[in-house]
């Protein structure tokens, strides 16, 4: 859930911008807001339409926006900007991008290469706010008509209606503007909440796309419970920049060579054995030391359930990724002026921290007013059964984590790509692989679940972009020629260029391997341990939200953060349809 805009920045310098290219004559006299109307796009209404010339990777294009009417799907009336752009050659297909943290704004929270490259590769493109306008990413005003009364229209919007309509309304104003009967094929690409809506579009309408991109999905809103222990863990036992950056080192010292190669990268966190005791006190205070093993323990139910799995230990002091790295994510540069406060960082929270206390206060307890820090009933990652329950009751509707909800999108031979970087301290990176795990049991192992799902770990990366590991990848172009010539990715080649710029020499080149692979398989550790037998009571959603009794229940293991999967290498099967 990254600043959207520095992602769009990001995104924009990958590549120099050239000299501006004329517009052909029929794109100017076709893309006026009048012709753009004419076309008739039913519930969409054009505000503009602005003939673009061809500048650096841009071709020439249509930048058309507007909005659609959204209704239905359990919920009232609202509307939603929709931004399409319709480039001079097109190929035929549509790419739709995601958006970011709490949305309400087109800026794309995506795979910056194929956001930069797609208008050139010929596809149309479109993007869709989700039905609200934001002040910042994380701007949560809009969920609530007045304290205890939410905004049911705008949050259905949020979680997954605007982006179907949207998708159904972009289209078809491609097809009518190039004349065509229709598009021939459809993508969504999105990352974050970007790859949240992703999932939610195969799971809910398998129809709108032939393949999806799912980079660091925001699967469930426990990532919530989640960012609330991480940030809360470290505001009475601060850490400063100087410290995290002894504590990488002693990290890449102590599992950098677990790979096979010592190269400042560690291949699978999930298998280090680092204990931050060991650093007490020569690096570490006990108060400290005691962060940071919060920080890499699983969020539990009251009965020490894991409910949500820990965090990365690794790539702490890398900086570059949207809003930062862990010093950003997870700590502030400096103290909280007031541990004891209700705002204890005042107007500069860690984005962790700001992300869940908007979202939980207006979204789950409708109340503004709440004092987070000290009313929330959540201790070292341990929440109270009646506040999970609520939890899980009132947004239980956004969660896109149940794998067996797929299997019509399968079964129609549609195809989905999902990466995540292990080093991302916004949305842990073992949640992914809790999905893909779930998914392969579901569909009776990896070999049977790789016909239609792959996985891509990519280590060192942070938050969908920055980080000491290659960045910068093509998952467009892996997911077309899975689509359309049935070439499924074994590997995706990324590299990592100096300031995120692709003129330059890479500083690293690697191929991301389908997961799992010889780095997983050997203890397959994931910070993770299953536990026989179904979870009940607070751990399960109500029968009102069914899709949650499937998800297994797991238990912490060991001390130190690092634990391993205990079942057999291929789960058992349960299957999909």
């Amino acid at each position: 859930m990254p600043t959207t805009s520095r992602r769009a920045a990001a995104a924009l310098s990958l590549l120099s911008l050239g000299m501006a290219a004329p517009l052909s004559a029929k794109t100017a006299q076709t893309c006026t807001a009048e012709a753009l109307t004419a076309l008739g796009v039913p519930s969409f209404t054009v505000a503009s339409a602005k003939a673009a010339p061809a500048e650096g990777p841009f071709p020439a294009r249509c930048v058309v926006e507007g909005t659609i009417a959204t209704d239905g799907d359990g919920a009232g009336p609202n509307s939603a900007r929709l931004r399409v752009q319709l480039p001079e050659t097109w190929n035929g297909k549509l790419v739709f991008f995601g958006v970011g943290g709490l949305a309400g704004s087109l800026d794309p929270s995506a795979s910056p290469h194929d956001f930069v490259s797609a208008l050139g590769m010929g596809y149309a493109t479109a993007i869709t706010d989700t039905g609200h306008v934001g002040k910042n990413p994380f701007d949560a005003d809009w969920i609530l008509e007045a304290p205890g009364k939410p905004n049911e229209a705008r949050i259905v919007d949020y979680f997954y209606r605007a982006p179907h309509q949207a998708t159904i309304a972009a289209k078809a104003l491609a097809s009518k503007f190039y004349g065509a009967p229709g598009v021939s094929r459809a993508y969504f690409d999105g990352c974050s909440f970007g790859g949240h809506m992703g999932l939610m579009e195969a799971m809910r309408y398998p129809d709108d796309y032939d393949g999806i991109i799912a980079g660091a999905p925001y699967m469930d809103n426990h990532t919530q419970l989640w960012g609330y222990k991480n940030a809360k863990a470290f505001l009475k036992a601060h850490v400063t920049p100087e410290v995290v950056a002894k504590v990488n080192e002693a990290i890449l010292a102590t599992c950098d060579a677990d790979d096979g190669a010592k190269d400042g990268l560690i291949q699978n966190p999930g298998k280090c054995s680092f204990d931050p005791q060991s650093l007490v006190p020569a690096t570490l205070t006990q108060a400290q030391a005691d962060a940071f093993k919060i920080f890499m323990a699983p969020v539990t139910d009251s009965h020490g359930r894991t409910i949500y799995p820990g965090s990365p230990i690794s790539d702490l002091a890398a900086a570059d990724g949207p809003a930062g790295g862990f010093v950003g994510w997870v700590v502030t540069p400096t103290p909280a002026a007031d541990p004891a406060a209700a705002e204890p960082w005042g107007a500069a929270p860690p984005v962790l921290w700001a992300a869940a206390e908007g979202f939980t206060k207006f979204i789950d307890l409708h109340d503004p007013t709440v004092d987070f820090n000290n009313n929330w009933p959540e201790t070292d990652g341990r929440i109270a059964d009646d506040a999970l329950s609520q939890f899980d009751a009132r947004l239980g509707i956004g969660d896109a984590d149940q794998p067996e909800r797929l299997a019509p999108f399968f079964n129609e031979g549609k195809k989905l790509i999902l990466y995540h970087g292990y080093g991302d301290t916004a949305i842990s990176p073992f949640r992914t692989v809790w999905f893909y795990e779930d998914l392969a049991k579901a569909a009776g192992g990896y070999d049977k679940v790789s016909d239609h799902a792959r996985l891509f770990m990519a280590p060192g990366m942070l938050h969908c972009l920055g980080g000491d590991g290659p960045d910068n990848f093509d998952t467009l172009a892996a997911l077309d020629a899975w689509v359309e010539q049935g070439k499924a990715p074994d590997g995706i080649i990324a590299s990592k260029f100096p300031g995120g710029k692709t003129g330059q020499k890479a500083l690293r080149t690697m191929p991301l391997c389908a997961f799992p692979n010889r780095l997983d398989t050997a203890e397959r550790a994931t910070s993770i341990r299953p536990r026989t037998g179904p979870a009940s009571g607070a751990t399960s959603r109500s029968s009102t939200s069914a899709p949650m009794a499937s998800r297994r229940a797991w238990a912490q293991a060991g001390s130190s953060g690092s634990h391993a999967r205990t079942d057999a290498q291929e789960p058992a099967a349960e299957r999909l349809p």
